[in-house]
């Protein structure tokens, strides 16, 4: 087995790698080490490894997720941040898992990810497949955004307030919920779109399904709306952009921690009961 180590670039992170280095190390896999430098921009060659075991946190995990999906390798997530809704692993539950892993006593989770794509001036931009989730908000100094929400061709409404949110079911449990949204199982298939503090009240979370295309059509004034992929990746938007997404056809394939369940994670992650 060929394993590759994607470690945040931080202090903390390279310290619990050299550790994990050792116990992964101890099976006799054939193992490289790569230090996710966002500064630098490099990314590694993931195809011809057979696993991705992020060492790190959720947004390390999503970095892992955008380039493990395209090519079929599932991630493994040892624990080194704050919240761990990805990254399920802590570091003394990693030499149990991984065996487990090696024997074939867990199977990888397929979780549905997202295309999302950027129409101007009728040129359609792709922009990549991502876990989470796709946002229009607003600019550091605009007060408001205006943006309407096309669902398979038709009008639905215009959102005017801090932006929309389209997430994955695996994004629910990220912005998506502090925004107000539901939390869906992460092994569904469904597309959740959440308005960011609407000016209308009405306007509330929806859950579409899987195969809807939608739009996003962004009416304010240039540099006045932001879209957001994933939390890492971005760009400003102009007046009359359409952002448009709709499901992949990669999935991110995911080894859960077979100690715990998803809803033991949320127990613990939001202090439930």
């Amino acid at each position: 087995m060929r394993v590759l180590l994607f470690v945040k670039d931080s202090q903390r992170a390279r310290e619990v790698s050299e550790r994990v280095k050792t116990l992964v190390g101890s099976f006799g896999v054939d193992l490289e080490v790569f230090i996710n430098e966002r500064s630098k921009g490099e990314k590694p060659k993931v195809r011809g490894f057979d696993l991705l075991v992020v060492v790190g946190g959720d947004g390390t995990f999503l970095a892992g997720a955008r380039l493990a999906s395209k090519e079929g390798v599932p991630l493994l997530g040892i624990n080194v941040g704050r919240f761990g809704f990805l990254t399920e692993v802590e570091l003394e539950e990693t030499e149990e898992v991984f065996k487990l892993l090696l024997e074939g006593r867990i199977e990888p989770q397929r979780r549905m990810m997202l295309s999302a794509f950027l129409l101007r001036r009728s040129q359609e931009l792709y922009l990549g497949d991502y876990l989470n989730d796709v946002v229009v908000s607003k600019e550091s100094l605009a007060r408001m955004v205006e943006v309407e929400i096309e669902l398979q061709g038709e009008r639905v409404l215009r959102v005017y307030g801090d932006g929309v949110i389209v997430s994955t079911p695996t994004g629910s449990t990220a912005y998506a919920l502090s925004a107000g949204g539901p939390i869906l199982y992460p092994l569904m298939e469904a597309l959740l779109f959440v308005p960011i503090c609407p000016h209308t009240l009405s306007n509330r979370p929806l859950v579409v399904p899987p195969n809807f295309r939608i739009k996003l059509i962004n009416l304010s004034e240039d540099h006045m709306a932001y879209l957001t992929l994933d939390g890492q990746e971005g760009m400003s938007l102009k007046r009359e952009d359409v952002v448009v997404i709709k499901k992949s056809p990669h999935y991110c394939l995911m080894y859960p921690n077979p100690k715990r369940s998803f809803f033991g994670i949320l127990k613990e992650k939001l202090r439930w009961g």
